[in-house]
């Protein structure tokens, strides 16, 4: 049996426990490794099995190669699947279940034991699966149509000429309301995700976006020479043509909401919703609901985090911790970052630690 280090003290009775599904932006090997663990070296059918059948499920998004190394795609065709919106969101969804249920069956730490769950973006419908609110199926289904549905509006007539980016904009922690409101309402850029106190993330038509980004620069300079701001903000253009969380999807919300089906109304565990930041204790209806309102607005990731901690700062006591569980390395370092200062919180990779122990 693998002993985890955090295993002895995840209690809900110890300690406040929030575990992280990651969104599209996922897409690393990392996310990968214990699935090939499993199918290459242990050779379990258990997981093959799985994965055939969740490629039965979605079958026009060949997305079981990725599970095995023997299949796993080259670079080149990497390249060209995962620019597809409608086959990275099942892969992902696909990748974070199993990651959980093999950690599950490998060391007997079930999901139903955290606090909490908390999806960033599509990681909330993740976070309903992984709890069996939605079934595994239903929400490979969910994943592959709201993809589809995204990159329907991007290729409409008015549309499809446009090409699409996101930014990550990044600076000191001292002046992040101060910059979040100058992109806001100065330079009305549409904000995607708040992922911290030193990163948010902008979307829209790159002409567009670059135009903006110019009077940001503008108004940084003249702020960084009044020493109002002491940041010089950082730009990196990811590597996506999906302008994610962005009002050109409002549309596509009552078409998405009719694929949703519920096999129960109550949660097990509670979710924060990314859509307000606030903690939705039972009611699986209505973080559904805010996960489509969702696909058109910010992701508050930063207020979903600092709910886990308003919400038990008067209860935990001295010896216990706030503890941060990821499948994900992205997830892993965006509250690694937003707690590097809070000695009450413990951030883990769980895939780090099984592959350190195999």
């Amino acid at each position: 049996m693998l002993q985890r280090r955090f295993l002895h003290t995840t209690s809900s009775r110890l300690n406040i426990t929030t575990a992280l599904f990651p969104g599209q932006g996922n897409v690393t090997p990392e996310i990968f490794s214990l699935t090939h663990h499993q199918v290459d070296d242990v050779r379990n059918r258990h997981y093959t099995d799985l994965i055939n059948h969740a490629q039965h499920i979605v079958p026009n998004v060949p997305i079981a190669k990725y599970f095995s190394r023997s299949s796993f795609p080259s670079k080149e065709i990497q390249s060209q699947e995962l620019s597809n919106t409608s086959f990275v969101q099942p892969l992902v969804l696909l990748a974070t279940y199993l990651n959980y249920t093999i950690y599950k069956n490998t060391t007997g730490w079930d999901i139903r034991n955290a606090n909490y769950l908390l999806g960033h973006s599509l990681g909330e419908l993740s976070a309903l699966v992984v709890q069996d609110v939605i079934s595994l199926e239903d929400g490979l289904n969910i994943a592959y149509n709201r993809g589809l549905l995204m990159e329907k509006v991007l290729q409409s007539p008015e549309n499809r000429d446009k090409k699409w980016g996101m930014v990550a904009l990044m600076f000191r922690e001292r002046d992040f309301l101060s910059i979040l409101k100058v992109c806001k309402e100065d330079c009305k850029l549409n904000i995607a995700n708040i992922n911290g106190y030193e990163q948010i993330v902008v979307s829209g038509e790159k002409g567009e976006l670059m135009e903006k980004l110019n009077k940001l620069d503008i108004i940084q300079k003249r702020l960084t020479n009044a020493k109002v701001w002491r940041s010089k903000i950082r730009k990196k253009w990811l590597q996506t043509e999906i302008p994610a969380h962005n009002p050109i999807f409002n549309d596509i919300k009552d078409e998405l909401r009719g694929y949703f089906k519920l096999k129960s109304d109550t949660l097990s565990v509670p979710i924060i919703c990314n859509y307000n930041g606030l903690i939705v204790a039972k009611n699986a209806q209505r973080v559904v609901d805010n996960f489509i309102n969702g696909t058109s607005s910010p992701v508050e990731f930063t207020k979903c985090l600092e709910s886990i901690i308003t919400s038990n700062e008067n209860t935990i006591k001295e010896t216990e911790k706030f503890k941060f569980i990821n499948v994900s390395d992205v997830t892993y370092g965006l509250t690694k970052r937003f707690f590097k200062n809070n000695d009450k919180c413990q951030i883990f990779d769980l895939i780090e630690e099984i592959n350190s122990k195999e």
